[in-house]
């Protein structure tokens, strides 16, 4: 996939620095690595939905576990009665001498939904480095091209950037806006694999199984 990037209070700045270059360069490795699922006439209704974005999200979720991202990381307090819980979460740390070290602590959300739940990111983003469980953000997204292939009214990457900037004053954690943009990205005919949509897409427990074996045949 090739990808777009918005940096926001220095956050790519931050991780290009010597001391966490490889967790950006482990980022970036996997975002341009992500796969282009096209599965046609996936809704009779609109034939311009081509893409699914179950199989985008199951691709992120299997490619950072792998690697040693924390899934579903609590992005509070375990004490605190909220049980909000962010996508991924990882420490790094940069051995410089024996009495020091450079840490950083990175959090990390996919979103292939529905535009509202970019403003819980944002938030989940805010309330981990209020409580000091991370130090940047990371926001995965499709640009628009891509977006409008997956469904009506999912978040983009242009319209992200647009946002960010206005809320200055209230969100005050380093974020790294990463875009997904299909132009010219060769796509993968998901249908010649398996006909069976509600394995593509990993509906109902008897079918997680199978869509995950899909998901990492693709992945090779």
């Amino acid at each position: 996939m090739n990808i777009e990037i918005f940096s926001y209070r220095y956050a790519q700045e931050i991780l290009e620095h010597k001391f966490y270059k490889d967790a950006y360069d482990e980022i970036i490795h996997i975002c341009e690595k992500c796969p282009l699922p096209m599965y046609k006439n996936k809704s009779k209704s609109q034939p311009k939905l081509d893409i699914v974005q179950q199989v985008i999200n199951t691709y992120f979720r299997l490619a950072f576990t792998d690697i040693g991202w924390e899934e579903e990381p609590y992005v509070s307090p375990k004490d605190k009665k909220d049980s909000l819980r962010g996508d991924f979460r990882k420490k790094f740390i940069k051995e410089i001498t024996s009495t020091e070290d450079k840490i950083i602590t990175l959090q990390i959300e996919v979103e292939m939904g529905n535009i509202a739940s970019s403003y819980r990111n944002y938030f989940k983003f805010q309330l981990s480095y209020g409580y000091n469980l991370t130090n940047l953000g990371i926001l995965i997204l499709p640009c628009d091209n891509l977006s409008k292939r997956i469904d009506s009214g999912v978040a983009s990457f242009e319209k992200t950037v647009r946002e960010i900037p206005s809320a200055d004053l209230s969100i005050t954690v380093p974020i790294l806006v990463i875009g997904l943009n299909d132009s010219d990205v060769e796509e993968i005919d998901i249908k010649s694999i398996i006909h069976d949509l509600k394995i593509v897409q990993g509906k109902g427990k008897l079918n997680k199984e199978e869509h995950n074996k899909l998901v990492r045949r693709i992945m090779k």
